[in-house]
């Protein structure tokens, strides 16, 4: 009878032990379809590592880490991972703290005299959560004329020395959240001032051998021999490809290169308390706070949201090729690793792909439609109104416009392409939300500027809207007030703008020229009117006088609000 018994418990035992191990396949076919297309010697790809339990549970290759010498991409491929750095020198500050040798509260210049003091305090914190209104070092680096594929000789101090340069903030510490690599920089300085050690020495003593993560380094030495390095790829055409070199040595906000093995040890630390700080994981995860007191999702070098009903934490970072995110659900225990070289690959999306296969018995299905959102009281508003609002819209701060129009007796809004414009469902007489969006996010056209001004309201983030007029420039005649040389103290470069054969060209110190008008075919050069100028990494704005004639010039992007040159 027992032995009956026993072999009923066995049978059904193997028996769930082999249904487990089909649907693991069955898992693992899928994720591996969703690749397939990299799975070839002549692409580069991604590096997966599925980490479950603090146990690497699957690992493959996708595609090329090597292309000039077929050599494929491993578990064991050393990636550069951008951006993804950043949570080591928050974790580096946070071990420091542990040590009662900083202050994370207490404004950067106590421990680096040499950093300016702004009206307000710029805080340790604000570097960490991106709120401390200084301006993204990447972007000074291109307005300064960088070759924009970012293969150049630079280093931590370099960016530095750029950040401290700068006489203006793009706000008051504290009043919003605007990322800053910059900010990182000045972190990474501040770890070697506090604690003696080169920032390299010093992650390599307090997290890479408390952790084991022996193939992990800072890389501050472009001329240093790296095994199984990864090369990073930038597609120029179907099925053909550019390489591009790190030659920089910065590091701070970026500048570390690892693998999948070795993520999996880093991973293992946010469930024990490995490196010395109590309670590290819910210090990695506190997020920011704006002065308004607003929580931001951005912690410490980590982006804490919710997918499907479960916390997810994330980082990505993208520099030259390299393409790479680390997802993880820390109440599911299990995270996912997608290192990827090739420009254009989408880590954090292609992760969220192979999460709905992995975890597909743990996330919610059910998806937020308009229809959950309450009920909204739809005004109608006459025509000869809504047409007051239609038009182009500028913003100063982060130097991107949208175009209104009207259709169908309803208010559209879209980003100069009408195949991609959305619906503005009307609130009240002046204020519309955007269909799909919850009802925080608001555009409010201001009454006493009817269809001139508009404040959007996009959950923290509030941009000021200004109408204006789109129309470019025609004739090289209407340029000839901006011929002339420009200067920038803080970026200590020249802008030239000449003429030459019935052309306009500007010059940034000394760099090729850019033809700016006629515009070239197949250019990313873009007048967005008459005194704007988008440059393909930059917009610029004629200052000018009663007369119309230039008297100055200011640079800005997404991550800058604006730059000053002065006319010489």
């Amino acid at each position: 009878m027992y032995r009956s018994i026993l072999i009923t418990i066995c049978f059904l035992f193997n028996q769930y032990i082999s249904e487990a191990q089909n649907q693991i396949n069955i898992q693992t076919k899928k994720i591996d379809e969703l690749f397939e297309k990299y799975n070839v010697n002549t692409s580069p790809g991604y590096a997966l590592g599925i980490v479950n339990n603090g146990k690497l549970v699957y690992s493959k290759g996708y595609g090329m880490s090597n292309l000039d010498h077929d050599i494929p991409i491993t578990e064991n491929s050393a990636f550069y991972i951008g951006s993804m750095s950043k949570q080591f020198t928050t974790a580096a500050l946070l071990i420091l703290e542990a040590q009662g040798k900083i202050d994370l509260n207490k404004p950067v210049h106590q421990y680096l005299p040499e950093f300016p003091k702004y009206h307000t305090e710029i805080t340790i914190n604000n570097l960490i959560h991106h709120t401390s209104g200084i301006r993204e070092t990447n972007s000074l680096q291109l307005f300064q004329g960088i070759d924009d594929k970012f293969e150049e000789v630079f280093n931590t101090n370099d960016l530095f020395n750029l950040v401290i340069a700068q006489k203006d903030l793009n706000f008051a510490p504290g009043d919003e959240f605007r990322y800053s690599s910059g900010g990182y920089a000045v972190l990474a300085k501040i770890v070697e001032k506090i604690s003696g050690l080169s920032f390299r020495k010093f992650l390599e003593k307090y997290i890479f051998k408390p952790l084991g993560m022996k193939n992990t380094i800072v890389y501050d030495n472009h001329n240093e021999i790296v095994k199984n390095r990864v090369v990073s790829y930038w597609p120029i055409e179907k099925g053909n490809y550019e390489r591009r070199s790190q030659v920089f040595d910065a590091y701070g906000d970026g500048g570390i290169i690892t693998t999948i093995k070795d993520l999996v040890n880093w991973d293992n630390a946010f469930y024990d308390d490995l490196l010395g700080v109590e309670n590290f994981a819910n210090k990695m995860y506190q997020k920011g706070k704006l002065n308004n007191g607003e929580e931001i999702e951005y912690a410490r070098a980590l982006q804490v949201r919710e997918y499907k009903g479960h916390q997810m934490i994330t980082h990505n970072g993208g520099m030259l090729g390299f393409r790479v995110d680390m997802v993880r659900f820390p109440t599911l225990n299990t995270s996912f690793i997608l290192l990827g070289n090739s420009a254009y690959l989408n880590p954090t999306g292609d992760i969220l792909k192979i999460a709905d296969i992995y975890l597909e018995t743990y996330l919610k299905t059910e998806k937020k439609t308009p229809n959950d959102l309450p009920e909204e009281k739809e005004f109608k508003i006459k025509n000869d109104i809504l047409k007051k609002y239609s038009g182009y819209y500028w913003t100063d701060d982060v130097n991107y416009y949208r175009r209104f129009s009207v259709l169908n007796d309803s208010l559209f809004i879209d980003s100069g392409n009408i195949e991609n414009r959305q619906y503005l469902k009307p609130i009240s007489i002046n204020e519309f939300s955007i269909q799909g969006f919850y009802l925080q996010n608001k555009l409010i056209f201001r009454p006493d500027q009817m269809g001139k001004e508009l404040l959007a309201t996009f959950g923290s983030s509030k941009r000021s809207f200004r109408k204006f007029d789109p129309k470019a420039l025609e004739n090289i005649n209407e340029l000839i007030s901006y011929i002339g040389t420009y200067y920038s103290q803080e970026l200590t470069s020249t802008y030239n703008i000449f003429v030459s054969s019935e052309k306009l060209f500007l010059k940034i110190n000394n760099n090729t020229p850019i033809q700016i008008f006629p515009v070239p075919k197949n250019s990313r050069l873009i007048w967005n009117s008459k005194k704007m100028l988008w440059i393909g990494f930059g917009e610029i704005k004629f200052i000018c006088d009663q007369n119309n004639v230039a008297t100055g010039l200011i640079i800005g992007d997404g991550r800058v609000s604006g730059v000053k040159f002065e006319k010489q």
